[in-house]
């Protein structure tokens, strides 16, 4: 089941935790940083 984005921006917004499936789709719509371009610049 494809979590609702409202369901997303609450519990970012509430500090919650993000299951695996709703965290991708929060990166994929820019709710939250990727977390592999972070590594990638701090080896730059």
């Amino acid at each position: 089941m494809v979590a609702k984005l409202s369901t997303i921006k609450r519990k970012i917004k509430n500090g919650e935790k993000l299951g695996f499936s709703e965290r991708a789709r929060a990166v994929n719509k820019g709710l939250l940083p990727s977390k592999s371009k972070k590594r990638r610049n701090a080896n730059r």
